[in-house]
């Protein structure tokens, strides 16, 4: 792997992991028009780093949310275990724990199923209509009616569909923040909470796929690709933390427009792409 290969594929899982146009979805694409890249692409010691990166970015930008949301997780368990605890009194951070342990154990079903799905990023038409998916989820979220409810106000069933929707985000193509983001939006809640509430559901999403490629990553790990990996995990978490940054504002404003076009034209290009080649 040569040092340009890790940093564009560095820069693309920072940037396409966290603004709503599909990591995933984006590397298939790659694929095809760098084959010269296939073996960085493959390298599934990569990979889990370049997801460690981007969860270093949700860290830096999240610290905050992330330590009280650990500190209440604590307390919350201790109160269970003492008898004590009322979910009606329970504040932001225990409500935000649940949920992120509900919408993660709606993974599993198509975690167990990642093997029959692999077929999808296999064929570029595929993705390109996934990516198309993402563009009118956008859609629906951009006109849908703007609303200040917070995560606290959230209900079982809702949680449940935003874990349904994350799920759906393991084809290539489909945004994992575009999509649970989006469904919250339409679900009316306050989109700068969806956010923050996407970004908290994908920490245990990536830490399981790390996990569950951890055998791979040691058995393929290679030192004479350590300066590479080193600065594509760098470049994945810069690249990440601005990602972040730029969705935010871009939720403030309210506007997912340019998000949604760029993921119809690339969805379009992809498919018109399989087609020609």
């Amino acid at each position: 792997m040569s040092y340009l290969q890790a940093i564009i594929l560095g820069f693309v899982q920072g940037v396409a992991e966290f603004l709503p146009i599909s990591s995933s979805g984006h590397l298939a694409i790659l694929h095809n028009l760098m084959p010269s890249s296939d073996a960085a692409i493959s390298d599934v010691t990569f990979d889990v780093l370049l997801h460690f990166g981007t969860l270093i970015a949700v860290v830096i930008v999240f610290h905050k949310t992330i330590w009280n949301m650990i500190i209440e997780f604590g307390r919350m368990c201790s109160a269970i275990l003492g008898g004590t605890f009322m979910f009606r009194k329970a504040n932001k951070y225990q409500i935000m724990d649940l949920y992120v342990i509900v919408t993660t154990l709606m993974l599993v079903p198509f975690a167990l199923a990642q093997d029959s799905l692999a077929f999808v990023g296999e064929n570029l038409w595929m993705v390109g209509v996934c990516l198309l998916v993402t563009s009118f989820l956008l859609f629906v979220a951009d006109h849908s009616i703007i609303s200040t409810k917070q995560v606290r106000d959230m209900k079982l069933m809702q949680a449940i569909k935003l874990g349904l929707f994350q799920g759906l985000a393991t084809l290539p193509g489909i945004s994992r923040s575009g999509s649970t983001i989006a469904a919250g939006i339409n679900m009316g809640f306050d989109r700068t909470a969806m956010v923050e509430m996407s970004f908290m559901m994908s920490i245990p999403a990536v830490l399981g796929a790390v996990v569950f490629d951890l055998n791979d990553m040691i058995s393929g790990f290679s030192m004479s690709n350590i300066g590479p990996y080193l600065v594509g995990v760098a470049v994945a978490a810069v690249a990440g933390v601005g990602s972040i940054k730029l969705l935010t504002l871009v939720a403030k404003k309210n506007k997912f427009g340019w998000f949604m076009g760029y993921c119809l034209i690339v969805g379009i290009l992809a498919i018109v792409l399989d087609i020609v080649r």
